[in-house]
């Protein structure tokens, strides 16, 4: 996937990405990001990156969590956040 990280970066040059009213948590390092320009780089970074799902669980949960909304087919993801909170709510929205 490494030679897919260049073509990403280029592409995502074009994008334009606003500061997100709340902050995005990424899959790289688990941590909420506001910066247009950071998201575009974590973009990039997590084709070739472990996604860390527990890490960005625990921080979720340990936050003022509320509610999530998984979009697309299957529930993967709220199965996974059944698994660590029994009464973290999911809606599942299939696109």
């Amino acid at each position: 996937m490494a030679p897919a990280v260049s073509s990403l970066e280029d592409i995502l040059k074009e994008v334009e990405i606003k500061k997100p009213r709340i902050p995005v948590i990424s899959n790289v390092d688990a941590k909420p990001h506001s910066d247009p320009d950071t998201i575009k780089k974590l973009l990039a970074t997590q084709v070739t990156s472990p996604v860390l799902w527990e890490n960005t669980m625990d921080l979720m949960l340990s936050k003022d969590f509320e509610k999530a909304y998984e979009l697309g087919p299957g529930k993967v993801t709220s199965g996974i956040l059944k698994r660590f909170s029994k009464t973290a709510e999911c809606t599942n929205i299939g696109v």
